[in-house]
């Protein structure tokens, strides 16, 4: 995927055995938080956007290239657990993910773990800096978070990618 400043492909060295064990758990989310509790997602924004220049990096396209973002909360009985932030450049949205176009409220592992077309790379994690699109979300549903730890992962089909990035919030850390 690239370099970037603050997102790393190997376990940050602060962190405790729980959270390695999220960050870096294969599969898609959805289900095993679904284990948790009883699981709601709510679409908190889903537009075209411009990219920074770390997520057209991670996308392999321009620096201030539009593309497509949606940004959701998953609740556990309720409560902000995980924020969520997916995006595609808009030739990718127009073509090999055009099934995004009003994809509405449901999970991305929907459609994410149930085509042989698509490949997932290996996940990154990062310590969330405060100026990142993700913790700017994360930080609307935990305000007073010191610490927010998150994954990504490109998918991709055909060559066009698709960012998806995670983001535990303290509500999440407190059930495991």
């Amino acid at each position: 995927m690239g370099t970037s400043h603050y997102w790393s492909s190997r376990p940050l060295s602060e962190l405790t055995d729980p959270e390695h064990h999220w960050l870096f758990l294969p599969g898609a989310l959805t289900p095993r938080l679904k284990a948790m509790g009883e699981y709601s997602i709510e679409v908190v924004e889903q537009s075209h956007g411009l990219l920074n220049p770390d997520e057209a990096e991670a996308l392999n396209v321009p620096t201030a290239s539009t593309g497509w973002v949606r940004e959701v909360v998953m609740k556990l009985d309720g409560e902000p657990c995980v924020t969520a932030r997916s995006l595609t450049s808009v030739p990718a949205l127009n073509a090999d993910w055009s099934e995004l176009n009003e994809y509405g409220g449901r999970p991305l592992a929907e459609i994410l773990y149930t085509s042989d077309r698509t490949l997932r790379e290996p996940f990154q994690c990062a310590l969330l800096s405060p100026g990142a699109p993700l913790a700017a979300l994360s930080y609307r549903f935990a305000p007073q978070a010191q610490r927010l730890l998150a994954r990504r992962s490109r998918f991709t089909r055909n060559g066009s990618a698709l960012l998806v990035s995670e983001c535990f919030l303290p509500a999440f850390w407190v059930r495991v």
